[in-house]
């Protein structure tokens, strides 16, 4: 009896401190760990480049973080500027779109009233009634009392500019000193158990998670494309969309795609629903066909194990939930497998 209480003591014990240290310390160490993850993937690239040119390792690193940091800024400036304007076409023809809306929802109810029977002129209100408090409650999110907010968005914005420049000197700082680092840590008797638990981690939960992004870039890409040969002007915006809705649990790229096939399909635009209806299907066949080869026996739990983990991070993280959950379910097994709490 002692020991199973002991045993109960020590699984909330281990689930209080993984989810404090989600909560309070991995923000805090998010520019640590990239540094160090950067060090370590860039250590042999490093140390060979400073061997040929007779530079320190250090140097030839920093070299290869500003190249990494000069591209995904490139990138990172195309992809916000094209989206930006993508969405200021999109607000430039909302008038439009809005006429569109309008008469959409009377043929939608003109089909209602032939084979429901519901009346036209009901329906209809109740549909714009709702339509409209949906766009009050949007004005007022963008009222200037919310606008004055902005304050709280600068404060972020500073905080990730300083975890950028963080993350580049401590990944210097790391690659100047990572054997060091790593034979100190060698001398330490947890190192090893935690080694373990963090060799588990990387087996289950990294591995699904890279999987699942590389299956999201696969899928906005093909989206992305597609959407720009249907002539779309909002091919990013939709596309990267897109991607994200096929990564959430449950949801996919059918909660967008159907909707829109069965408008183009009323109004009587058959060319657009058709590619509509494709696009999916090629989301589908994408996502059959990729996730069997990046995960394949690699998870070491059932997938609806992981689906749960992500829906309670998102409960209990909110949007960050869904990478922090699995990780979190991940690295709570794992330590108390390595202590053997389970059996």
């Amino acid at each position: 009896m002692d020991f199973e209480w002991k045993r109960r003591i020590y699984i909330v014990g281990i689930v209080a401190g993984v989810y404090l240290g989600f909560r309070y310390v991995l923000p805090v160490a998010i520019p640590f760990l990239i540094g160090w993850g950067l060090a370590v993937w860039l250590h042999p690239l490093a140390v060979k480049t400073g061997k040929k040119l007779h530079i320190k390792k250090s140097v030839a690193g920093g070299f290869f973080m500003l190249l990494l940091l000069a591209a995904a800024g490139v990138l990172l400036w195309v992809g916000v500027s094209t989206l930006i304007g993508q969405l200021k076409a999109w607000m430039t023809n909302f008038p439009t779109l809005e006429a569109k809306f309008y008469q959409f929802v009377d043929q939608c109810c003109c089909v209602m009233e032939d084979t429901l029977g519901i009346s036209q002129t009901d329906s209809r209100r109740f549909i714009l009634d709702n339509a409209e408090k949906m766009r009050a409650n949007f004005i007022q999110g963008i009222s200037p009392k919310t606008i004055f907010q902005a304050t709280d968005y600068l404060k972020s914005l500073i905080a990730v500019i300083s975890g950028i420049i963080i993350a580049f000197i401590s990944g210097v700082l790391f690659l100047k000193d990572l054997e060091a680092i790593r034979r100190t840590l060698r001398t330490y008797r947890f190192y090893q158990p935690w080694k373990r638990v963090l060799k588990r981690l990387r087996q289950t939960c990294v591995t699904y998670l890279k999987a699942q992004l590389l299956i999201m870039l696969a899928v906005a890409f093909l989206c992305t494309v597609m959407l720009w040969l249907m002539k779309s002007p909002y091919f990013l915006l939709f596309g990267i969309g897109l991607g994200i809705l096929d990564a959430l649990p449950i949801i996919g790229t059918g909660l967008f795609l159907y909707p829109a096939m069965l408008i183009f399909f009323l109004q009587g635009r058959t060319g657009l629903a058709v590619w509509c209806l494709s696009i999916e299907l090629v989301t589908t066949l994408v996502r059959e066909f990729m996730e069997p080869r990046l995960l394949g026996g690699k998870l070491g739990v059932y997938p609806v194990v992981i689906m749960a983990a992500i829906y309670f991070g998102f409960i209990v993280f909110g949007v960050a939930g869904f990478i922090l959950g699995p990780i979190a379910l991940s690295l709570v097994y794992g330590i108390g497998k390595e202590w053997d709490i389970w059996d």
